[in-house]
């Protein structure tokens, strides 16, 4: 995936709010008692996200009554908000797969789908 190489040649730096650690960890949870996946493949690609260093930032109450006003003005949710909040709050755009945040948001937002990133 060249959105990973560039990351890891030090080309970008990615960053992303700190839900998305445990927004990961329960999506891999899912894929465990769905049986898509095992615990330890879980585990494994919890710790190559971690090797990857993204930058995480953890949103303060201020940052987060930022990221509900644009929830409520887009109607999407706050995870998906602070994803939008926090590129915009960097001045970079977001780079997401999620098409329904990219339709609702690009409007407004620098949002780029994943399969534009070139």
């Amino acid at each position: 995936m060249r959105l990973k190489e560039d990351h890891v040649s030090g080309l970008i730096e990615l960053s992303a709010p700190g839900v998305v650690v445990q927004e990961v960890a329960n999506a891999l949870w899912r894929a465990i008692g769905l049986k898509r996946i095992s615990e330890a493949d879980a585990k494994e690609a919890l710790e190559a996200l971690n090797d990857m260093r993204i930058e995480l930032h953890e949103l303060s109450w201020a940052q987060s009554a930022e990221a509900l006003s644009i929830a409520y003005d887009l109607n999407l949710t706050i995870y998906d908000t602070s994803y939008v909040f926090l590129a915009n709050e960097l001045k970079v755009p977001l780079v997401t797969a999620d098409k329904t945040l990219h339709k609702t948001a690009r409007k407004q937002f620098k949002i780029l789908h994943i399969k534009d990133y070139l």
